[in-house]
């Protein structure tokens, strides 16, 4: 039955209506003597019998009379089939449903904000008219409640249980009087220290649990600091339908915040060589300024190795800048990478970062066997003999590699002619571990020794050398099955099937970098990663290549080569076995490429690492920042200096964090992309308090042979980001109305709130005696005035 309807009928039949306001709920509600069927069978029935009696005796008559007789004998059936239904009026004493009104009371919302002009001028002229002084975030919130002698909350009483709460730190009912509540909210200031907008919510709508909620007003920033965003608590609103209205307190201007996010660069390097810093640093509310990227020796911070300015051209950006020098000294060095402004305002710790690098001025001592000339062996050898360094120590150039070459098929005449070549592969165990890295070509076995095939096993494995082994036609890899290289190569050498080495490929095969390639050196071949991408793809000579269908667990695919159907396969692997790495190239193809010497040259520096370095056997454990903030996320690094330290499994490290209640959790790092000696973790949701963090696995021993593992400590600042953020977080407060299917409102149409809230539930507290409309005497009067009238009629027509 609809409100009209019910309406109508207590208007016609009630002696007195109960007042029908917040407070009562009215309703009709009857008792049928019979099934509904019945009552339609009689009504059905007598329309029948009645019209064929009056058409009957009414043949000669006016159709007007006819059917007013009709309608008249109708109504009075329908009159004695009312009052069998007992219809009555129903009264109950009802709730108003709840209304609650949120403020947001943190420290954030006395921010003062900078709007446009237009904009600046209205909130302004409110806030002042309200008599409430600037129109900071807090006092815009008071004057949409307060303005106009409390105007909204007068209407909004008048249609609910209006219930207010402070939110912030935690979700606190007011409890006053509604006829104090304007001095209570004049006389409040927002003094909370961290804003837990999600928790607050959640504690809100627990209080309300049991209670008719027919919304939930909320006059905040949006900004959460600490715990579940606004729009997760919003979740637990929306399981209970009930909706919110936020009202954004505040500007979309963020505030401004400059930071290194990430310094990566290779901790050795060569004398001479260029080293590369790449920097990701983050800005924000900085639109259109530019700021300096700087590197620099921590021990001469005066002198600037390099600088880059960045212009910073949207509100928020992350860039990629790569700082380049060539260091000129040997030793280790602690290099400190800073980013300042012109006014230089922002000199805290997020703007600096330092890395440690060891310089090197070594000559690579490198082995290349093969048996037969082809053109990457000689394009190879040529370029070793020829690549010169200058010495830090005397100024002159000298040899920067120290190059002995095996060639298998050569006579006794060339190792004569060529001062590199040697008549075989070394014998000993002890002449192989003099060299830094082996370069093994389309060599034939079946002149090496299982003893050397063992010896070379041992150098990657036992010493930390690096081997790169070159894929030829005849020889390599088919020929090392069951040998003792077997272990050393990335895949199984009984799934690689043996090419036909009369086959000619007509068109080149297209080369291609995986992420992981980018991000390893050796590949790096120019200065910017675009240009790298471009570099190897840009590969349009390489005509050859092995095919390799599966890699072992571990093996890393650095580059890759696209067959005809579109598959790809590996053209580059690495992987790290024991204390060294191998490289394998499926293609000796390369030597056309105009990235050949740069390549070439990275990679044999690539393999030396391990070998070169004089190291201590230290483990540096660093995290990006030394300070965080509560909930902030912690970047931790581990390095070894010396890489035959480093696991050759990829979660091969792990740490333990010492919370500040004195909990322990094990952490696992993984290794990052393409180095051997760096492992890496985050650790999200940091809580107040001072932490440490210190290595478990692997167990490093001290020179003194008791474990001292590496250790670091950090902080996290409990309050400190209270005012950090000081952007109202728009979407935040959008997403939290979309999910509740409520509505969101800015500070300057505020005022058409009242016209979109739901009228809610009310909930009956109290049945009231119930009114009997069935008796009513104007039913009555009714009845016999049809009565009358038809009596009448009927004898007009002479029917009597």
């Amino acid at each position: 039955m609809t409100d009209t309807w019910r309406q109508f009928v207590r208007w016609t039949l009630a002696d007195e209506s109960p007042a029908s306001d917040n407070a009562m709920e009215v309703t009709l509600q009857w008792a049928a003597p019979w099934a509904a069927w019945v009552t339609l069978v009689i009504v059905i029935a007598a329309v029948v019998y009645f019209g064929w009696i009056y058409r009957r005796e009414n043949r000669q008559r006016t159709v007007i009379r006819w059917v007013f007789l009709l309608v008249s004998r109708l109504t009075l059936v329908g009159i004695v089939l009312f009052m069998l239904y007992g219809l009555k009026q129903q009264p109950f004493q009802t709730d108003a449903p709840d209304l609650v009104i949120a403020i947001d009371d943190t420290r954030s919302m006395s921010h003062l904000d900078t709007f446009a002009p237009a904009d600046q001028s209205l909130i302004h002229s409110r806030v002042e008219a309200a008599n409430l002084g600037e129109p900071t975030r807090w006092n815009q919130a008071r004057t949409i409640l307060l303005e106009e002698n409390e105007a909204l909350l007068y209407k909004l009483r008048q249609r609910y249980n209006v219930r207010t709460y402070w939110i912030g730190e935690s979700g606190r009912s007011m409890s006053v009087p509604d006829d104090q509540f304007g001095d209570v909210l004049r006389a409040t200031n927002p003094n909370g220290e961290v804003s837990r907008l999600g928790t607050s919510l959640s504690q809100v709508l627990e209080q309300q649990r049991g209670r008719p909620t027919a919304a939930v007003v909320l006059l905040s920033d949006g900004v959460t600091i600490e715990g579940p965003s606004l729009s997760e608590a919003a979740q637990q609103a929306a399981l209970r339908g009930v909706p919110i209205f936020p009202i954004g307190i505040g500007s979309q201007q963020l505030s401004r915040d400059l930071r290194i996010e990430e310094v990566v660069v290779d901790p050795v390097a060569f004398v001479g060589d260029m080293l590369t810093f790449v920097v990701r640093l983050s800005a924000q509310g900085m639109s259109g300024e530019s700021v300096r990227l700087s590197v620099a020796d921590r021990d001469a911070p005066t002198i600037v190795l390099d600088e880059q300015p960045v212009l910073l051209p949207t509100e928020r950006v992350t860039r990629e800048i790569r700082l380049q020098f060539r260091p000129n000294e040997v030793g280790d060095f602690n290099y400190v990478i800073k980013v300042e402004t012109d006014a230089g305002d922002m000199t805290d710790s997020a703007t600096s970062a330092m890395r440690k690098v060891k310089v090197l001025d070594a000559t690579i001592h490198v082995l290349y066997a093969q048996a037969y000339p082809r053109f990457q062996f000689r394009f190879l050898k040529m370029l070793l003999e020829r690549q010169l360094k200058r010495s830090p120590k005397s100024g002159q150039d000298e040899k920067a590699f120290d190059l002995t070459t095996v060639l298998q098929d050569a006579d006794q005449a060339y190792t004569q002619q060529d001062e590199t070549a040697e008549i075989s592969f070394p014998a000993t165990r002890e002449e192989l571990f003099d060299y830094d890295v082996v370069i093994i070509g389309d060599v034939n076995s079946a002149f090496l020794s299982r003893e050397q095939l063992q010896n070379l096993q041992d150098f990657v494995e036992v010493k930390g050398g690096g081997v790169i082994f070159v894929a030829g036609q005849r020889f390599m890899p088919w020929d090392y099955r069951s040998t003792p290289l077997d272990t050393l190569f990335p895949f199984s050498l009984e799934e690689v099937t043996r090419t036909d080495p009369d086959q000619i490929q007509v068109s080149p095969l297209p080369v291609g970098l995986t992420d992981l390639g980018l991000n390893t050196l050796p590949l790096q071949v120019t200065e910017m990663p675009a240009d790298t991408i471009a570099a190897w793809q840009g590969m349009d000579q390489l005509y050859w290549n092995l095919p390799i269908e599966r890699l072992k667990p571990g093996a890393q695919t650095l580059a890759t080569v696209s067959r005809g159907d579109g598959t790809k396969i590996p053209l580059l692997t690495q992987q790290f076995i024991g204390r060294g790495k191998v490289l394998f190239l499926a293609s000796d193809d390369l030597w056309r490429w105009d990235y050949h010497d740069e390549f070439w040259m990275q990679t044999i520096r690539y393999l030396a690492r391990s070998s070169l370095l004089d190291s201590d056997g230290s483990v540096e454990i660093t995290t990006d920042r030394t300070t965080y903030r509560a909930g902030e996320s912690a970047t931790v690094r581990v390095r070894f200096f010396d890489e035959g330290q480093a696991p050759p499994e990829d979660d091969g490290v792990q740490l333990t964090l010492e919370k500040p209640d004195g909990r322990t959790r094990t952490i696992t790092m993984t290794r990052v992309a393409g180095n051997r000696d760096l492992f890496e973790a985050t650790i999200p949701g940091l809580s107040a308090g001072d932490h440490r963090l210190w290595i478990v696995q692997p167990l490093l021993r001290g020179d003194s042979g008791e474990t001292e593992p590496p250790a670091t400590d950090f902080t996290v600042e409990p309050v400190a980001g209270e005012m950090t953020r000081l952007d109202m977080d728009l979407d935040q407060l959008r997403q939290t109305a979309s999910e509740t299917r409520g509505r969101y409102f800015s500070f300057m149409d505020s005022d058409k709130l009242l016209e979109v809230l739901p009228r809610g539930r009310q909930v009956r507290i109290q049945t009231l005696p119930p009114s009997p409309l069935w008796n009513s005497w104007k039913l009555a009067c009714l009845f016999v005035t049809l009565l009358i009238g038809e009596w009448i009629v009927r004898k007009r027509m002479g029917l009597l």
